[in-house]
């Protein structure tokens, strides 16, 4: 459905713009990323607003999107199991974020997640995309970057947890997500699945 719409897109546009028939894959490939990634959206907020609340929803696109922007992770094969992914991870991180942020030591588990989660960003991140090759340059800034901003991110977290705010939770669930979508991508292309 994604491909269809797409194509129509791009026939629409090539007949209103001058587009080299050598560009017209890669013009496809990005209106396909684009649709997709407003759909991840919809969906997303979508759930959060069955779930009642909102707020959740946002906090986790923000974070997924911006640190998995550096890191990489889990990509699906098709768009359909990608939309999927997206909403099962999401639905997964908020009743995580539920349940820690109920318990009484929600600080010390949210502590150890939150190092335990570092672990894997340490050691793979940038995971390797065919969509998206880096140089040497960019792979040890996306590296570094990656380490930053899941660190500042588990240190806010838990600092809102130290203050009594339930969504230093949702941060640091969301950055544990992240994490086992980086593991999950590395094992399969270690395994020959996807190519990185």
């Amino acid at each position: 459905m994604i491909c269809q719409i797409s194509e129509k897109i791009l026939k629409f546009t090539s007949e209103h713009l001058d587009i080299s028939p050598e560009m017209k894959d890669v013009y496809q490939y990005g209106i396909e990323i684009t649709i997709s990634s407003m759909l991840n959206v919809t969906l997303v907020l979508l759930c959060s607003l069955i779930l009642g609340n909102i707020l959740a929803g946002l906090l986790y696109l923000f974070i997924f999107i911006f640190l998995r922007s550096f890191s990489g992770g889990y990509h699906a094969t098709t768009y359909f199991r990608c939309n999927l992914t997206i909403v099962l991870t999401f639905i997964i991180t908020f009743f995580a974020y539920n349940i820690i942020s109920g318990c009484q030591f929600s600080i010390y588990i949210c502590g150890t997640l939150a190092f335990v989660s570092l672990i894997p960003i340490m050691l793979f991140s940038p995971v390797p995309n065919k969509h998206k090759q880096l140089s040497d340059k960019q792979r040890k800034n996306s590296f570094v970057l990656s380490i930053i901003i899941a660190s500042a991110l588990s240190v806010i977290g838990l600092a809102l947890i130290a203050l009594g705010i339930s969504f230093g939770a949702m941060i640091i669930t969301t950055v544990a997500m992240i994490s086992v979508l980086i593991l999950v991508e590395t094992f399969l292309q270690r395994r020959g699945y996807h190519e990185g």
